[in-house]
């Protein structure tokens, strides 16, 4: 088996599609945390100087779609690309939309809500001084703020914002009433990429009760 070794922020829901990746494809791997002011040590990593990178037999690679893609040239049994061209091309449009639209409601819920970015702030400095939390729930609610208006989230209102997401959520409820996977009959980097983000916002928001009575949604998310 290859040696394989992810760099990653825990909470982070791109790191945690690599992991979904990993474990679908039963690949054993190791984990390096970057808590706390470890983080600045995460910029040295790749030229994007994110996280998720992956070490593969001592090759490394950025971006989560991209550690995607290399797994599974390298592990196509067990495939998360359907094998269908119409059909791939559906999942890599639910994982686009994963990645560069619901990751901001994941991110607003995540950090623009006072006790979630505590929350937040804890599992990021985990195992690290006390001090370094408060400086990361600072740097999280600056940097996130900034990011989150760039893109337009973060000029919504609260009330608006949570109705949107609650919005994307039923429609998801309505999909998964009629279909196991999102696309196809099998797990595919669609259902990997989506539940990566709503599990994050399950786990960090207040709004987690309401997105639990969508049960076809939970039911799904369970098998993710």
């Amino acid at each position: 088996m290859p040696a394989i070794v992810l760099h990653q922020w825990s909470i982070s829901p791109f790191c945690g599609k690599v992991r979904r990746i990993l474990e679908h494809k039963g690949l054993p791997y190791e984990i390096v945390n970057y808590n706390g002011l470890l983080s600045r040590k995460a910029a040295g990593l790749s030229k994007a100087g994110k996280l998720p990178v992956l070490d593969y037999d001592g090759e490394r690679i950025q971006d989560s779609s991209d550690i995607a893609a290399f797994l599974e040239a390298k592990h196509p049994e067990r495939p998360i690309f359907p094998a269908d061209p119409d059909l791939r091309a559906q999942a890599q449009i639910w994982e686009d939309w994963a990645d560069e639209s619901l990751f901001w409601f994941e991110a607003h819920q995540r950090f623009m809500y006072p006790e979630a970015r505590e929350r937040a702030a804890a599992a990021l400095t985990e195992g690290r001084p006390a001090f370094e939390r408060v400086l990361m729930k600072g740097a999280v609610k600056r940097i996130y703020g900034k990011r989150l208006k760039a893109q337009g989230l973060g000029r919504l209102g609260t009330e608006r914002v949570e109705q949107r997401l609650l919005g994307h959520v039923d429609t998801l409820e309505t999909l998964l009433g009629r279909r196991t996977w999102l696309v196809g009959d099998a797990r595919s980097i669609a259902d990997i990429a989506v539940a990566s983000q709503l599990a994050e916002i399950v786990s960090g928001s207040h709004l987690a009760p309401q997105i639990a009575r969508r049960e076809k949604v939970m039911a799904w998310l369970a098998r993710n």
